[in-house]
């Protein structure tokens, strides 16, 4: 695997932070907070709603959001007629309204909002699932500039000043049952990958970050998908691991697939993590799948000895798992949370559940020995890393949250669809 550099580690740049698998390894933020806690250092009123995590670098800090108009608006008719799998859904909203969707970026050290954009104003063609929303999408940057994808409504890169320096777009998804988009940007060295798989051709895309243009697009055969790619470094290879019906790995300077290993539900989710030589993808729509997959390969390994060890049970649908060292930590939505050894799959403890009636879209996220767990709710769980299950201390906010937290130096920040707040282990001293 590559090295990170220090700025990454010292920020949360990426969807999945600094390492790619939930961890922020030189963090150390409080265990305890609440809506009058000593810990708060801030609370920001957001407006809309979205499910993106905030994402950090120095200071400033970057979130979608989707702004609900009065302006009433007929929906309009981009997906061809005859598309397969759209149809009426029970947990999808049955109307929405008009929206402004935009990028804002807040002062990490007071919470004042610094500049607002609007990338995209009108009318949705689809909806999404009750749970979901129009900003579901979580940035990416390396400092210098701003990714943000939003499905349907384009690909936008932005200075960290807030000035527009390119723009793409991909046409209108036609997801499945109307259920939603959801896939965050890769950012990789010179290149952003984007996933789009859905109900018309699914595909996967590498630009280049400085311009926008299309380096490589490789087709899939998938359907409606919400993972986001995981991109990483193997035996001197740069590679991007996406999860599926079939788990695929592709090439990054060509985009040849390289591997497959099948046998994954659909509708993935989770982003794969990746360690110890290892892939490691979840799904658990209708079926309960955990794969660890040996990198490196060529070809179809499916029920090959490439496929290191499995699960049929434990599996998360949303939260995605998280790999720290030789340990690999699963969160179920329905409050269920394992770990496991990652090299081969022998449980520490399996499908413990945690306090309360609690369910879970935000993945777990690792700090200083830590895990952190949010729930949709705003209760909240921290756990002590390791093979032994220990509770270290339970919290509480007012809420929904369903975006998984961010956390860089001595802070977490967490993002209700209200709030986004700022919980630093020295605010009381501050």
């Amino acid at each position: 695997m590559r090295g990170f550099s220090q700025p990454e580690l010292d920020n949360w740049p990426q969807w999945r932070g600094p390492t790619w698998n939930g961890v922020a390894p030189l963090a150390d933020p409080p265990i305890q907070w609440g809506e009058d806690s000593e810990n708060l250092a801030w609370k920001t009123p957001l407006p809309g709603a979205g499910n993106s995590t905030p994402i950090l670098w120095g200071n400033r800090i970057f979130i979608h959001t989707a702004i609900p108009l009065e302006t009433k608006l007929p929906v309009p008719d981009l997906i061809p007629e005859g598309t397969p799998n759209i149809r009426p859904h029970p947990d999808v909203e049955p109307t929405w309204r008009a929206q402004r969707i935009a990028i804002h970026c807040y002062d990490r050290r007071n919470g004042e909002l610094l500049w607002d954009r609007t990338v995209f104003e009108g009318m949705p063609h689809q909806g999404h699932h009750w749970k979901g929303g129009f900003a579901s999408e979580s940035p990416a940057t390396d400092g210098e500039r701003l990714y943000s994808y939003f499905g349907s409504f384009g690909l936008f890169c932005h200075s960290m000043d807030g000035e527009l320096v390119w723009q793409k777009s991909f046409g209108a998804l036609a997801i499945e049952d109307s259920l939603g988009e959801g896939t965050s940007p890769a950012l990789w060295k010179e290149d952003l990958v984007i996933v789009v798989d859905h109900e018309l051709q699914s595909f996967i895309v590498c630009l280049d970050k400085h311009s926008g243009d299309e380096k490589w697009r490789t087709d899939r055969g998938e359907v409606s998908n919400w993972s986001t790619p995981h991109i990483f470094t193997h035996e001197g290879r740069d590679q991007v691991v996406v999860n599926g019906a079939p788990v695929c790995c592709y090439d990054m300077d060509s985009g040849e697939l390289l591997w497959s290993c099948a046998g994954q539900s659909l509708s993935a989710v989770p982003m794969p993590a990746v360690g110890r030589g290892l892939a490691f993808a979840a799904s658990g729509w209708r079926k309960d799948t955990v794969h660890a997959i040996r990198l490196g390969q060529r070809g179809d390994l499916t029920k090959t000895d490439h496929l290191v060890w499995s699960l049929d049970r434990g599996a998360p649908y949303v939260p995605s798992p998280t790999v720290w060292g030789d340990e690999i930590y699963l969160l179920e939505d329905r409050s269920f949370f394992s770990c496991l050894n990652a090299i081969d799959g022998t449980p520490h403890y399996f499908k413990e559940r945690m306090p309360g009636v609690l369910n879970f879209s935000a993945s777990p996220t690792g700090a200083k020995d830590r895990i952190y767990l949010l729930s949709e709710d705003g209760k909240s769980v921290v756990l002590k890393r390791g093979p032994e299950l220990e509770i270290l201390a339970e919290n509480e906010l007012e809420g929904a949250f369903f975006a998984s937290p961010a956390i860089a130096g001595d802070s977490i920040f967490l993002r209700s669809h209200q709030a986004l707040y700022r919980f630093d282990r020295s605010a009381a001293s501050n």
